[in-house]
């Protein structure tokens, strides 16, 4: 689990931890875990806040988590996506990230703007920047600069030389 560490355990016991506030039949705050142990089950927790291995909420944080702001390894979130694989309608953020306005990652994909080592998206911002506006040490676009510019704007200026 990706909180999950030997204080985490050593505390707990090596126990999952089970906790729906007010109540299981209409939990606002929901924390479900197996406590990490392998060859079981992973709990999903459903609230408003939801933390868990397997987490659905509009705060929600989890190995697999849903929600309008997510955390965690795997994340689909509606405004925001952090985690390791993140995907969100507006913002995201984690190693792979994919986001409608804005992604920052190892390899980010937006239709705006992205920022990583590899950036593709309008504004495609990186070691390698792919986009209408590409920046990065290589740059691959209509408009942009890098030093290795692969841009319309860089093969015209290169023809200006032979016209």
């Amino acid at each position: 689990m990706w909180w999950n560490n030997r204080l985490f355990t050593t505390l707990r016991g090596g126990r999952g931890i089970d906790y729906q506030w007010p109540s299981p039949s209409l939990p606002i705050v929901s924390i479900r875990t197996n406590g990490g142990r392998p060859g079981e089950k992973l709990k999903m927790a459903v609230g408003l806040i939801a933390f868990g291995d397997i987490a659905i909420g509009l705060v929600a944080g989890g190995i697999f988590s849903i929600g309008l702001l997510s955390l965690g390894v795997f994340t689909v979130g509606w405004l925001m996506a952090l985690g390791a694989v993140a995907l969100s309608g507006v913002m995201s953020v984690g190693a792979v990230s994919i986001g409608s306005a804005f992604a920052l990652g190892a390899v980010a994909i937006s239709a705006e703007v992205a920022v990583g080592a590899i950036g593709i998206g309008t504004w495609g911002i990186g070691a390698i920047g792919i986009g209408q506006y590409a920046y990065g040490v290589i740059a691959i676009g209509n408009h942009g600069f890098g030093i290795i510019p692969l841009t319309l704007d860089a093969a015209r200026w290169f023809r200006s030389w032979f016209d």
